[in-house]
């Protein structure tokens, strides 16, 4: 009976989902770093040491073949293309994270970690009107407001110094894990307020503008200005072995078993914040200024100047600009996970998977995916997702285990391989894992 709840319960969620990040990632159930996205992966061995390294790109604005063309050796753009493809809000994502170490090891039926990882992300949020500004002009916003308070950004790095624990029971699976993160640089640019309105008069143009560029661990001289020369040994290794940018975050889940076959999972992953304290900095632009455009025909008929520095002067006094040192706070991305899965035999998975990833918005996807040991030494995972705008995105996986060695390797869109000018979103995890003591026996394919 629990076998014919299964179905309808997901068609029930995926009304509900609305989800995305590492989608393929949670099908790898033997290597360690499955737990980074569902803590309550229960693994095959009971010890692992190993690394992996991780990188992302995410554009849910445009896609460059709607607007780039290749023929006969030539490289042909269409921006009006790029427009039509734009929503009023779009989104820039890179990501890069190194799992630099990682040990993992069983007691009695629990689980216990440690790992430390190396985190980059830069996050780029931008309107539709900016890139409307610059190819079509400003005629079309004449009588109207160009609006760009959602030009945001946002680049972090950081250290992550965690520790989990797994504990499994009859029914129920749950796992946790704490971070303290070690910032080390930051850009971040949120303005409130950031227009220009066009009467239809005079077409002056009114600029309003209320924002702040703040920015820590950036590399300055003396002098208070950013200056990379300063970077050397000594500088690297202050920066790595100091904690002046202390943040904190947790990650957890819980799985509940239907039966040996069945079971769904919830997990959430980056749930923290860094406070940067560290070689800080905000630049603070506030204020409205007028320009009623420049007599530049009557001062060349008249051999006069045209005079651009007195109303260069003019909007830099109608707004306040200040630089001060105070301590700010920023927030992790967090990534939120719903997962179903049956085992079809013992080393045959289906499962669906609904995740999303909060960055100023939800970015939502959902996943279908397989896993399917074959002998002794191998895994082979195939996903299909929809995400960022785009159906379908084809994820595989595969692992090869010769020995106590574990190589992996991971990706959720593998079409970007094909052409990579087709594509909204592309991640690959690369990885090497020593795993010692099964937890179940081994057991290759049935011959029959």
């Amino acid at each position: 009976m629990k076998r014919y709840i299964f179905l309808p319960f997901v068609l029930f969620v995926s009304l509900l989902a609305k989800a995305q990040p590492e989608v393929t990632l949670p099908f790898m159930h033997n290597v360690f770093q499955a737990s980074f996205v569902n803590p309550t992966t229960i693994p095959e061995h009971s010890f692992s040491s190993g690394f992996s390294v991780f990188g992302q790109a995410i554009s849910n604005g445009f896609q460059p073949k709607n607007f780039m063309d290749y023929r006969t050796d030539t490289m042909y753009v269409n921006l009006n293309s790029l427009l039509g493809d734009m929503n009023d809000k779009n989104l820039i994502y890179v990501a890069e994270n190194a799992d630099i170490f990682h040990i993992r090891f069983k007691v009695k039926s629990s689980f216990a970690w440690f790992a430390v990882r190396q985190n980059t992300s830069a996050t780029l949020q931008y309107p539709r009107d900016l890139f409307s500004l610059a190819i079509e002009g400003n005629k079309q916003f004449v009588g109207s407001t160009i609006d760009l308070s959602n030009l945001k950004t946002d680049v972090s790095v950081y250290n992550e110094y965690t520790v989990g624990y797994l504990k499994d029971l009859p029914r129920w699976t749950f796992a946790g894990r704490v971070s303290l993160l070690q910032g080390l640089a930051n850009v971040n640019f949120n303005p409130k307020e950031f227009k220009i309105e066009i009467d239809t008069a005079m077409y002056a143009h009114t600029a309003a503008a209320d924002a702040q560029l703040r920015t820590s661990g950036i590399p300055k001289n003396v002098d208070g200005d950013i200056d990379f020369d300063v970077v050397d040994g000594q500088w690297v290794t202050n920066k790595l072995t100091g904690f002046a940018n202390k943040g904190f975050a947790i990650s957890g889940g819980a799985t509940y078993k239907f039966d040996e076959k069945m079971k769904i999972s919830f997990s959430f992953t980056d749930i923290g914040f860094i406070k940067w304290k560290d070689e800080i900095q905000t630049y603070t632009l506030k204020g409205v200024t007028r320009f009623e455009g420049l007599d530049v025909l009557g001062d060349l008929l008249k051999g006069n100047d045209v005079d651009v520095d007195s109303l260069l002067e003019k909007t830099e006094d109608d707004f306040t600009r200040d630089t001060i040192a105070d301590s700010y706070t920023t927030w992790l991305n967090p990534k939120f996970y719903f997962s179903a899965n049956y085992n079809l035999t013992r080393r045959t998975t289906l499962g669906v998977t609904f995740a999303t990833f909060y960055n100023k918005r939800l970015y939502p996807s959902v996943t279908l995916g397989f896993s399917q040991g074959i002998g002794r030494f191998f895994q082979v995972v195939g996903t299909a997702s929809i995400y960022q705008r785009s159906i379908p995105n084809l994820g595989a996986g595969i692992v090869i285990k010769p020995g106590p060695l574990q190589i992996f390797i991971v990706a959720d869109n593998i079409y970007p391989v094909i052409d990579p000018l087709a594509f909204t979103n592309a991640n690959v995890r690369v990885g090497i894992n020593l795993v010692f003591g099964r937890v179940n026996p081994q057991q290759g394919l049935p011959y029959r």
